[in-house]
């Protein structure tokens, strides 16, 4: 029996979401936030392809079609990304304009296409106030692009698939950091983010059981300390102590990030489960993504106007301290009114479509776990 959700993916994607603020704000120049994100991307992958899996064995047992399924996942998939994504880009477009001289309104056609990772990495090879939005568009990528292949691939092959996938996205970046790109460029790649939700997808037939290694305390414990270890690997880089090549350091963050969502799934009754399904921290996870879209432009306005004078801030620390006390705080506040008053009716709408698929001859879907 497929579970309504997985005890501890909420408050992992809190923890995770609040992870981005502070690099953005009090704990900049760590990869915090870079990992975090690629937290974002393993949770995507594991949730999103338990639902085409469980899409595929009713196309199998002839209860829909493989188009009907498609069609379903998708709506299903805009209903619970655009509305929030598209309307705060329409509230931060004026103070883009005033703040900005109009930086994401100049590339607005990206944004609006979900491109702006290309955007970043081949065109502009800048980071501007909106594009942490990158990371969206790489999840919108593999929804629409690479994702609906599971539909196609028999289940006894669906590893072999995914390990094959991330296996040639590692070699597609170390292909182009040979060929002298950057990281800006090999960050957003969607190859990255594919790497990741392939790590994701990995387990989803294994959930449970399967997964008891993976809780074990050493196991995870190493896990952390190689996190800690990537964490602070660009404070090494820049003081030129140590230098990895960038498919490297990328295999190594899904192979750790994997270790955790694995010991997250295997272990529902552990402590650390437990503190994971605190009320503050699922609530945290499940205003997630307006919290990530909104925290970076409200940082951005902070740097750009004199609000942060208020705190009596010098440069510095202290500085970046008063920057998140600032940042996180509204963040939150708006990430609260965007879910109540933007996301819940579309996912109410989620529900009632769903619901209605329930009474179609060919069409009804299995139950799927909360997905962001």
């Amino acid at each position: 029996m497929t579970p309504s959700r997985y005890p501890g993916l909420d408050g992992l994607r809190g923890l995770a979401a609040f992870a981005v603020i502070l690099h953005h704000t009090a704990v900049k120049g760590t990869d915090i936030g870079g990992l975090s994100v690629f937290m974002f991307f393993a949770l995507s992958g594991f949730l999103v392809t338990g639902i085409l899996v469980r899409a595929r064995r009713a196309i199998e047992a002839g209860e829909t079609t493989r188009l009907a399924a498609l069609k379903h996942f998708w709506l299903q998939r805009a209903l619970r990304i655009f509305p929030a994504y598209y309307a705060w880009l329409l509230i931060f477009l004026p103070f883009d304009a005033l703040l900005f001289g109009g930086q994401t309104m100049a590339h607005l056609a990206w944004y609006l296409l979900y491109a702006q990772n290309f955007l970043i990495g081949f065109v502009t090879l800048a980071w501007q106030d909106f594009t942490h939005t990158w990371s969206l568009a790489v999840e919108q990528q593999y929804y629409v692009f690479f994702a609906p292949l599971v539909l196609f691939v028999q289940e006894r092959r669906r590893d072999a698939f995914f390990l094959a996938a991330a296996a040639i996205c590692l070699c597609a970046l170390a292909a182009l950091d040979a060929f002298g790109y950057g990281a800006i460029t090999l960050y957003p790649f969607p190859a990255t983010g594919f790497i990741f939700m392939a790590t994701g997808a990995l387990l989803v037939p294994r959930a449970g059981p399967r997964l008891q290694l993976f809780a074990h305390p050493a196991i995870v414990a190493a896990a952390l300390a190689a996190l800690a270890a990537l964490a602070l690997y660009p404070i090494a880089e820049r003081g030129r102590l140590l230098h990895l090549p960038y498919a490297l350091q990328i295999a190594a963050s899904a192979l750790s990030v994997g270790v955790l969502l694995a010991a997250t799934l295997a272990a529902p009754r552990s402590r650390a489960v437990r503190a994971l399904e605190t009320p503050a921290l699922t609530y945290l996870g499940r205003i997630s993504y307006a919290l990530y879209i909104v925290h970076l432009p409200l940082a951005y306005w902070a740097q750009e106007t004199s609000v942060l004078a208020v705190f009596g801030a010098p440069q510095g620390f202290a500085h970046d301290l008063a920057e998140f006390f600032f940042v996180a705080p509204v963040s939150l506040v708006l990430a609260a009114v965007s879910w109540r008053w933007i996301e819940t009716p579309f996912l109410s709408l989620k529900t009632r479509l769903k619901g209605e698929r329930g009474g179609e001859a060919r069409g009804p879907l299995p139950p799927c776990p909360s997905l962001r």
